[in-house]
């Protein structure tokens, strides 16, 4: 999971992957902008246009159904201003069962009713009798005084009467029609007397479906109906829907709205669970309402058509932008991420590496991959060279110690032959003789820096021999030295020095019990040598002085001798800055010399 993250930060970070984002972002925003700025006119553009078409067509329809409602009423006149009609109707109403005038009246009906054939029956009552029109209501006698009561109340005026499930009969069977009433009190025509009757006309439902279809716009999905002042449904296609309450089918606040709102408005509402736009016109005829709801959904096929084809071109923008982003980005991060890798091996001292360019390009990324080439190629020069001039200055800054150190060492050994001649017999001096051969042999080597420990520790006893035959054989040597570490290489002519430093100067006017020990040991990648005596020692501070900084050791401890700074600086210049001499003396019990190297085995010897 760190990988993973890892990985999704290095991408979001780098070039192509900015040079993406910024190219997909000026071409997608512009493209996001406009689409939502077309497809927010449009849509308004069309809410509006829509809104006026629709408060036109339901108008047209208002209008046609208050037409179609005056034609019923002037047909309703002409049957109570006839007299014919009038008369059959004083005869009939004189009499309480049927005659032949009830045959009459219903030609006579027929006549008025054949021109329209919306029209159910015709029917005429009193307060205590029904007289027959064109066909017989076979609906309860309650339903029958309510027409004769609702009519007579009103007056003069026409009284309109929801759409019902009208039972009928007559001669010939009996059935159901849905239908929908106008009535009106009958006046006498002469004077004006109430004759104490009702005319009604049923007229079928069919008609106002029709003139509600007729008045549709086919381009859209559109519903018309017609709702009484109580919000029941008189007419609609869905015939389903018919006498049911307008809360079925929108939600209470809109509902509400359509029932008791003014006599025409517009707002959108919810019916059948989708988002609708209502438009409803109260007729003139009566409080009767049709409503016109539009399904958005349909506004906006056009604007929808509009929002593919700007979705067509982002996608089309973006693939080409996405293409033409990351070979943009590509021509420019490849070479950089070429010239990172490159530098990175540089970093680690790599400084062969080269940049593979194109030399075609000559914009400023070839430009950069030259300079680049030719500095790492300068730089390589410069670092060869200087390591070259340490290399010499080393060998040299060596060749001088030994140099330093040989004849010093010579000059004493000499002086010492010399005496011994001319104290002892010639054996002697023939045996320090030898050991001086075999220091020097061991002091040269073979042109190499480094010899074994064991080589080391055979030095040291040559010089020891010398001393000691010198010195009657006064100095014990006690060595500790690990097996192991006896094969390992050591900066040659380190140990001789500091064991003459406590020859000269620790036994200085001593004669017996002088003891020096020298122990190795490998320890932690470390080699650390310990030369000990128990010779006068000197003070702890010019041993610290040394180990912090020879040359600005005090006048007062010279006689620490040449022999130790050479050894220090040889061991750092072999080995190391980190490795080299410690000292620790006290004045009376001796001294002690710790010398820490790195362990170089044979095949990983300086040379």
């Amino acid at each position: 999971m760190a990988a993973l993250g890892k990985g999704r930060t290095q991408l979001r970070s780098s070039i192509t992957y900015k040079w993406l984002l910024l190219l997909v972002a000026i071409t997608l925003i512009p493209l996001l902008v406009l689409g939502a700025v077309s497809y927010s006119i449009t849509k308004n553009a069309i809410d509006k246009k829509v809104t006026d078409a629709s408060k036109q067509l339901i108008r047209q329809t208002a209008e046609n159904i208050d037409i179609r409602f005056s034609g019923y009423k002037d047909i309703v006149m002409q049957m109570i201003t006839n007299p014919e009609i009038m008369s059959l109707l004083h005869r009939i109403s004189q009499r309480d069962e049927p005659s032949a005038e009830h045959i009459s009246l219903t030609s006579k009906l027929a006549y008025f009713t054949a021109v329209s054939p919306e029209f159910k029956s015709v029917s005429f009552v009193t307060d205590s009798m029904y007289i027959k029109g064109i066909f017989r209501w076979d609906d309860q006698a309650e339903l029958k005084s309510e027409f004769y009561t609702k009519t007579m109340a009103a007056g003069n005026d026409f009284v309109w009467f929801p759409t019902r499930r009208g039972y009928y009969s007559d001669t010939a069977d009996s059935h159901e029609e849905v239908v929908f009433s106008v009535s009106k009190q009958v006046f006498n025509i002469h004077d004006g007397r109430q004759l104490g009757m009702a005319v009604v006309l049923d007229i079928r439902e069919e008609m106002l479906s029709e003139i509600l279809r007729n008045n549709a716009d086919g381009d859209l999905r559109t519903e018309s109906f017609v709702i009484d002042q109580n919000g029941y449904i008189l007419s609609h296609g869905d015939k389903g829907m018919l006498l049911t309450p307008v809360e079925n089918w929108f939600e209470a606040e809109e509902a509400s709205i359509l029932i008791s709102g003014g006599k025409e408005d517009s707002f959108v509402a919810h019916y059948k669970g989708k988002e609708v736009m209502v438009n409803y016109q109260q007729l003139k005829t009566n409080n009767w309402r049709v409503v016109h709801v539009i399904e958005r959904s349909s506004l906006y096929k056009d604007s929808d058509q509009v929002i593919q084809v700007i979705a067509i071109l982002m996608a089309v923008c973006a693939l080409f932008s996405i293409i033409a982003a990351y070979a943009m980005a590509n021509s420019v991060s490849s070479p950089l991420k070429r010239m990172v890798k490159a530098m990175k091996q540089v970093h680690i001292g790599n400084l062969s590496t080269r940049i593979k360019r194109d030399d075609k390009r000559i914009d400023e990324i070839g430009s950069l991959e030259y300079h680049f080439n030719d500095m790492v190629g300068r730089i390589e020069e410069l670092v060869q060279a200087v390591y070259q001039e340490q290399n010499n200055k080393r060998i040299a800054e060596v060749k001088a110690l030994e140099a330093q150190i040989n004849p010093h060492f010579l000059y004493n050994t000499l002086d010492a032959i010399k005496w011994t001649a001319l104290f002892q017999k010639a054996n002697n001096a023939a045996e320090m003789a030898r050991l001086l051969s075999r220091l020097l042999h061991i002091s040269i080597g073979k042109g190499r820096d480094t010899v074994l420990v064991q080589e080391e520790l055979e030095h040291v006893e040559c010089y020891m021999g010398i001393q000691n035959l010198r010195a009657t054989g006064r100095i014990e040597m006690v060595y500790d030295i690990e097996e192991e570490v006896k094969l390992y290489r050591i900066p040659k002519v380190i140990l001789q020095p500091i064991v003459e430093n406590a020859v000269l100067h620790g036994f200085a006017d001593r004669h017996e019990g002088a003891v020096i020990r020298i122990g190795c040991r490998s320890t932690e990648g470390r080699l650390l040598f310990s030369i000990e005596d128990n010779g006068h020692g000197f003070e702890s501070d010019l041993a610290d002085s040394f180990s912090h900084q020879i040359e600005d050791m005090p006048k007062s401890a010279t006689f620490l001798g040449v022999g130790l700074s050479n050894v220090e600086e040889r061991i750092k210049l072999i080995c190391g800055e980190e490795y080299g001499l410690s000292i620790d003396s006290k004045i009376g019990e001796g001294t002690r010399v710790i010398i820490t190297l790195p362990v170089m085995k044979e095949e990983s010897s300086h040379v």
